[in-house]
Parts: structure tokens; C-alpha cells; sequence
């Protein structure tokens, strides 16, 4: 009886290494992680003095590199952008705005470049704390203000289940999660 366990322990311990193995690899996890767009997300990150690995991270958590993403919030896009804050980063940036627009959210050019100004002016708003703008990027920065104004929530990673908004703080751990995959498997790229 014995005899007969030990071969199927040694293939479980055989599989179980293979397995841990395959896991290591970035082939592996460049499945669960890919990046689309990713010249275009170079540049706009670089012109907004944003770190790339960031800014994918958004857009993967965010719409998953769905380019038709619509929110239950209308927020549109690979970077889930509200049509009226889209709207007034556009006008901000020159653009005309005109009864088509919402519908520009869904190109995927469009929306990063709109997206990532937007995520650099909540990082100048918020100090550069990262934390901070992430979070007025996902709930809004007037919501963040009054979280902050209010203690409901000190603005730091440590406390951040002080958030109100359960849908806030799941957003800041996987935008964590995401970039630090991120950073880790396309550092030599």
C-alpha cells in the first residue's frame, strides 16, 4: 500500500514544481497582463510626466484594454472617462467639443491622451501623492476633498479602509497590484 503512494506523491511533487515554475514566467503572466496601445500609452505617459507602468495599470483595471467600456457611471472608454469631465479636460486642451464627442471617447487615442492629462492634473491637484490621485481619479476629487476635509480618511495607504466607497478602495489595491506587475514584467522592455 505504501509503495503504491510514493510514485503518486513524487508526480504531485514533480507537478507542483513545474507548475511553481511556469508561474515565474513572464511569458506566463504577459497573458494575464498584456499591454495594447502600448506606443501610444509610452507617449502620453512620457508628455504627461507619467510613469507608464501607471498608467497601464489604470487603463487594465480600469476597462481591461476594452476600448467600448461603458460604465454603470457612463464613464467611457479604455480609461472610463465621464463624458463631462472628459469634456473639460478636451476644452482645456484646445479641442472642440461638439454633440460627436462622447462617441470620440471610445477611440483608444483619444481617450489615453485625454485620460492621462486628466490623471496628471489629479497627481498636481492631490501633491504628486499617488495614492491620493488615484483615488480622486476613481471617485472623484471633490468626493476625495471631503473625505479628506471631514477625517473620514487620513489620504494614506495605510488607512486606506477608511474610504467610504468600497468600489474606491478595491480600485487603489488593484492599480497597486497591477502596476507592480507591470513594473515587474515589462521593466526591460
Amino acid at each position: 500500500m505504501k509503495f503504491k503512494l510514493l510514485p503518486r506523491l513524487v508526480a504531485l511533487l514533480v507537478l507542483a514544481v513545474l507548475v511553481s515554475l511556469l508561474l515565474e514566467l513572464p511569458f506566463f503572466w504577459r497573458q494575464f497582463y498584456p499591454i495594447r496601445y502600448k506606443k501610444f500609452i509610452v507617449e502620453q505617459a512620457a508628455a504627461n510626466n507619467l510613469d507608464m507602468a501607471l498608467v497601464t495599470a489604470v487603463i487594465k483595471v480600469e476597462s481591461n484594454f476594452r476600448s467600448d467600456a461603458v460604465s454603470k457611471a457612463n464613464a467611457r472608454g479604455l480609461m472610463q472617462l465621464r463624458p463631462n469631465t472628459a469634456k473639460e479636460v478636451a476644452q482645456g486642451l484646445g479641442h472642440i467639443v461638439d454633440d460627436a464627442f462622447p462617441e470620440k471617447l471610445f477611440d483608444p487615442e483619444y481617450n489615453i491622451t485625454l485620460g492621462t492629462r486628466y490623471l496628471a492634473a489629479m497627481l498636481k491637484q492631490f501633491g504628486g501623492d499617488e495614492i491620493l490621485a488615484l483615488a480622486a481619479y476613481n471617485a472623484g476629487p471633490t468626493k476625495l476633498r471631503s473625505w479628506l476635509d471631514k477625517g473620514i480618511w487620513d489620504g494614506t495607504w495605510k488607512n486606506r479602509r477608511q474610504i467610504p466607497y468600497p468600489e474606491t478602495r478595491n480600485y487603489l489595491d488593484k492599480v497597486r497590484q497591477a502596476k507592480e506587475r507591470y513594473r515587474k514584467l515589462y521593466k526591460n522592455d
